[in-house]
């Protein structure tokens, strides 16, 4: 059951409010209320902070659901938060399960339209641990444990049927843990298996690994579907050591989406760090569909990492890993190249491959081929001629982001008319010419030139219009179009 009511107030909500004018009364009569005033009743404690009708409407809710995101956005209340975990206390494999509790799962997470709401930011601010899931990729039928479903039979829980607890952790450190979350941690690990806590986005950053342990060690590791690791204190070396089989990344083995930043790769059989078992970890991974690595020195190592992956990836991104031409025809090869839909190759120098290997790369991904980003990667005019054809061929492309590349505004009109003909390609982000500012080592360098930037984006919306192509946005990087937006 979700906790979201419009207003006005209807006649139940009404009901709810005049009970809560005195909570003690709620707690008299809890028993005796009738299923449908328990969402309305839970909302107003809620929005009130009423810390002890919380408590037992949890412990009594009548629905194997309970979603309270929503609630979270608009009243990001700490206190109602803490009343809500202080409700899990009863539900522990010691105890019996309180009188008509039905709850099977309490959720904190938010769908997509929640997270770009208005109170998101807000309620983000007050809760730094709490990470809003992107994550839409349900479990596996295969893999899956069965779930609760909404019209399932009800009928008193069993002591040791356990509570699932859904919530998406941004962890950064070190710091001393949130009270919320040292609480729910704390409920979860004395409740001796009745709360299993359930996390299907996990984002770790600047967070020795010895301060993560006990909160690994409480989650469910084959919940994970999403995980993002910045490895600054090598938390990602530690977590594929094989003497942590507590913490094996084998262990997280539905995970969809592995986004890896500043991991220190080690490939030689004599490395100090044991890349080769967290390569061996990589091959449990059977649903993988997302890989992202940044910042990682993986020169004429790629092939290492792909091999492992034994389903074709969707998505690969990998940025500023210093990547050389074998990176890329060994990528050109691989079973890769038949479903992706999604390639960052951004931050690597990819002057010196064009034609071969990376026009063979385009040509082979182009079946597929929806989001292409080539920014900062030292492509001058020569480059990206040369490309086009390949380019020409990924009919189903409809993005294309080139930003940072020394790129003349000939150069791009050139791809403009040619492009015109992919009618998926939707939006084009360019770089800022060579003829409108400096480049150095390959990155744009002010000043740049306004006057002539406006008159090529005026130039780029009169072929569009001339091509009947108004669908298509092309634009410079977002900073500098708001400031053309002024200048006009």
């Amino acid at each position: 059951m979700e906790v979201n009511h419009p207003a006005p107030l209807r006649l139940l909500e009404l009901a709810a409010h005049s009970l809560l004018s005195n909570e003690a009364s709620v707690l008299l009569v809890l028993e005796q209320l009738t299923v449908n005033l328990f969402p309305p009743l839970l909302t107003a404690a809620f929005a009130k902070g009423h810390r002890k009708a919380l408590k037992a409407l949890v412990q009594a809710w009548p629905f194997p659901f309970l979603r309270l995101g929503s609630l979270i956005v608009q009243w990001p209340n700490q206190d109602s938060l803490q009343a809500v975990v202080d409700g899990l206390e009863a539900f522990s494999a010691h105890r019996a399960c309180p009188r008509k509790s039905e709850l099977r799962m309490l959720d904190f997470t938010l769908d997509s339209e929640q997270v770009h709401s208005k109170g998101a930011s807000e309620a983000l601010a007050k809760f730094p641990f709490w990470l809003p899931s992107t994550v839409k990729a349900e479990m596996p039928q295969a893999a899956a444990r069965p779930k609760p479903t909404e019209n399932m039979k009800k009928g008193p829980k069993q002591p040791w049927e356990a509570v699932e607890i859904h919530i998406d952790l941004f962890l950064r450190g070190p710091f001393k843990l949130d009270k919320f979350l040292s609480s729910l941690l704390t409920k979860v690990e004395q409740s001796h298996g009745a709360l299993h806590l359930c996390c299907r986005k996990l984002h770790i950053e600047e967070m020795p690994f010895h301060s993560l342990l006990g909160i690994l060690k409480t989650l469910k590791l084959d919940f994970i579907q999403e995980l993002e690791v910045f490895d600054w204190f090598d938390w990602f070396w530690a977590l594929s050591d094989p003497n942590l089989s507590a913490t094996q990344l084998g262990r997280i083995f539905n995970l969809r989406s592995l986004k890896l930043i500043y991991y220190n790769w080690a490939f030689s059989s004599r490395g100090e760090r044991p890349s080769s078992y967290f390569l061996s970890q990589l091959t449990r991974l059977g649903h993988l569909q997302k890989l992202h690595l940044s910042y990682s020195y993986l020169s004429g190592n790629l092939h290492y990492v792909l091999s492992c992956l034994w389903v074709p990836l969707h998505s690969l991104e990998i940025c500023y890993c210093r990547l050389l031409d074998t990176d890329i025809t060994y990528l050109s090869q691989s079973p890769h190249t038949t479903c992706l839909k999604k390639l960052d190759l951004s931050g690597n120098n990819l002057s010196y491959m064009i034609p071969r290997p990376l026009g063979t790369l385009l040509r082979e991904v182009s079946r597929t081929l929806q989001h292409l980003d080539l920014n900062h990667c030292r492509l001058k005019d020569a480059h990206l001629n040369a490309l086009l054809p390949a380019l020409c061929r990924c009919s189903h492309l409809s993005s294309l982001s080139l930003s940072d590349n020394p790129i003349s505004s000939a150069c791009l009109l050139s791809l403009l008319e040619h492009t015109t003909g992919l009618m998926e390609l939707k939006q084009v982000l360019y770089p800022i010419p060579v003829d409108c500012c400096m480049y150095l080592h390959g990155l744009s360098w002010g000043p740049v030139n306004k006057d002539k930037l406006c008159q090529l984006q005026a130039e780029i919306q009169k072929q569009l219009q001339a091509m009947q192509r108004a669908d298509m946005q092309w634009s410079p990087p977002l900073p500098l179009l708001m400031q053309l937006v002024q200048f006009e």
